[in-house]
């Protein structure tokens, strides 16, 4: 079995665990696999995978148990539940803490953006199970001590479907393309893309599917009369080539905006740099194609405390001056992402270096003022025509 199988494998396992222990009578084969495609883990799977994960549960100390189930036509067919037993160290009741619950409690709210999801469900079922074996005073203390911390802002619940962010999941785990249609901030209307994912990106509140995009297939023009076929062949195969390429550039999808989403059974590569190192020089999560370069900001003594508790960059150095400044020495940044940052601050800080961030700066700050001056202006005329 190959890794991309045996990957495939351990997603249907985990989900079957949590199907078996949830259900309330044996089910059979078939409706495992109706539960397994409810939860997108599956499109269509033989019932000989299905058995098969079964063993597997059975070979590493799951105590499953084979009965016989009539089904609705009538007719007896196999079925499989997990029972307490010999052998079934998993139902044990675990000894648990105060510390240990209460962090469980309060890393839920950290998951709330993922509510709905396979991975809410299941520290959801870890905590309830917990609870199935703390007492009743413990509970009562946990929900007393964890009203003193609070997550803020704190997301609706449910924001994304399960089946989707289990499709996107998938992909990621099986390193195949992903299908999406995606609505961006510019269209009115979703587009069909082609991507390869990475990673999700959990980031303010929302989840990112981080990717690249492949390119769009070429149609293929019409050969001319005189085009030789070994030409016609050479130019097919190059656009085949550009076609399969993806953007040099990292994308980050907001799931939001992501109203379908299917793997394909197109495998790919998966980049040799890290999507945690490729956001490393980054303050949010944007990430462009041109090379990043040094900047140098004095932050004012009022703001100098905060630019380095927040920090205002990852990878900034501070350089106190005397007059109660900072001097902030970023090393790699990009321009697209600091300039609305540094607006946002208005004059708490002053860019040094790059100088021609200085002279864009200069110019947002004068389409600024004339913004303002012209509606003072035009109260200024009012009242003079009034009088």
């Amino acid at each position: 079995m190959d890794s991309i199988s045996r990957h495939e494998q351990l997603l249907r396992v985990f989900h079957l665990i949590d199907i078996l222990f949830s259900a309330r009578h044996p089910l059979t084969i078939a409706e495992l696999k109706d539960r397994l495609r409810d939860r997108g883990v599956i499109d269509e799977m033989s019932d000989k995978n299905v058995r098969r994960d079964i063993e597997f549960l059975e070979k590493f100390g799951y105590a499953v148990t084979q009965t016989k189930k009539r089904t609705d036509r009538g007719t007896t067919c196999q079925a499989w539940s997990i029972e307490p037993g010999k052998g079934a160290e998993e139902l044990k009741n675990p000894a648990i803490s105060l510390p240990e619950l209460l962090s469980l409690a309060v890393a839920r709210d950290f998951l709330t953006p993922l509510a709905g999801t396979f991975y809410w469900r299941g520290i959801s079922q870890l905590i309830a199970k917990l609870e199935r074996v703390a007492t009743p005073q413990l509970l009562d203390y946990v929900d007393v001590h964890k009203e003193g911390l609070l997550v803020h802002p704190r997301p609706a619940a449910a924001k994304y479907r399960s089946r989707t962010l289990n499709a996107i999941n998938r992909a990621i785990r099986s390193t195949v393309e992903l299908e999406i249609r995606y609505t961006s901030l510019a269209d009115a209307k979703p587009k069909r893309y082609t991507i390869r994912p990475e990673a999700l990106v959990l980031y303010d509140g929302s989840v990112y599917i981080a990717g690249y995009r492949v390119a769009p297939a070429v149609e293929k023009p019409a050969r001319a009369a005189k085009q030789s076929k070994a030409a016609a062949k050479q130019a097919n195969e190059a656009q085949g080539r550009a076609a399969a390429e993806p953007d040099n550039a990292i994308r980050f999808f907001k799931l939001d905006r992501v109203a379908d989403a299917k793997p394909t059974s197109r495998t790919f590569t998966r980049s040799a740099e890290t999507v945690e190192s490729l956001l490393a020089d980054s303050i949010t999560i944007f990430r462009s194609a041109d090379p990043p370069r040094r900047y140098r900001i004095r932050v004012q003594a009022a703001r100098a405390r905060w630019a380095c508790e927040k920090p205002f960059h990852p990878r900034q150095k501070v350089i106190p001056q005397a007059d109660g400044s900072v001097i902030l020495d970023i090393e790699r940044a990009w321009d697209d992402e600091m300039v609305p940052q540094l607006l946002g601050l208005a004059d708490m800080v002053e860019v040094l270096e790059p100088e021609d961030v200085r002279d864009r700066l200069l110019e947002n700050a004068q389409r600024i003022a004339a913004m303002y001056m012209c509606h003072h202006i035009r109260e200024f005329e009012a009242l003079r025509v009034g009088r």
